[in-house]
């Protein structure tokens, strides 16, 4: 049965992939090309998002987030920047992404062009970013492998001591999920594609 889930799985999303294309065509932007750059040190090539999940994605932030007013976002491994247009379009105070490829940073800030709302990328490693405390909700497709993602989440938990607050992870594609629950985060959902939601109460010596 859950072979039968997966082939479904990977079946919808590369039927997903055909809207996008064509929104790329109508559009002028580069977001359906996957580019195949193979693993570099743990960190896995570039596959879009799947736009079929936006729409629980949008739904859970409007009853939860109130549409993300008062939040800020950063997308961790951030490709091309499909993710970001999406969260531009609703109520974050603050949109943000961070990306290792350099081609992939050039690429998203050229898909990002004509989006009105500022949103800033930082070709960085995610294991070296020091500004994860600007933010309180975070969005992951499987960048990387265990290991960075530990050090990623370490520095985002450390932030915690200078800005306590409750965080929010849309983890897609969750295969270290279980990293994020030893690090005491909880599971509150999961949605279409392969989507979890963890969350993180540090704002309670608030």
């Amino acid at each position: 049965m859950k072979r039968l889930f997966h082939l479904l799985y990977t079946l919808t999303y590369f039927v997903s992939v055909i809207p996008l294309r064509m929104y790329d065509r109508l559009q002028g932007t580069k977001f359906s090309r996957i580019r195949e750059t193979g693993d570099q040190g743990g960190r896995y090539e570039y596959y879009p998002s799947s736009v079929f999940s936006f729409p629980f994605l949008r739904r859970y932030i409007r009853r939860h987030m109130r549409g993300g007013k008062g939040h800020c976002v950063l997308d961790i491994g951030c490709g091309k920047g499909l993710v970001l247009q999406f969260f531009s379009g609703l109520r974050f105070d603050k949109v943000a992404g961070i990306e290792y490829d350099g081609k992939l940073c050039s690429q998203a800030r050229e898909n990002l062009r004509k989006v009105p709302k500022k949103i800033e990328i930082y070709q960085i490693d995610a294991a070296d970013f020091s500004m994860y405390g600007n933010y309180d909700t975070f969005y992951l497709y499987n960048p990387f492998d265990a290991a960075t993602l530990e050090k990623c989440i370490d520095r985002i938990l450390r932030s915690l001591d200078l800005h306590p607050r409750k965080l929010t992870v849309f983890y897609c594609n969750p295969v270290y999920g279980d990293l994020l629950k030893a690090k005491g985060f909880q599971k509150k959902g999961h949605f279409y594609y392969k989507t979890d939601v963890f969350v993180f109460h540090g704002d309670q010596n608030k």
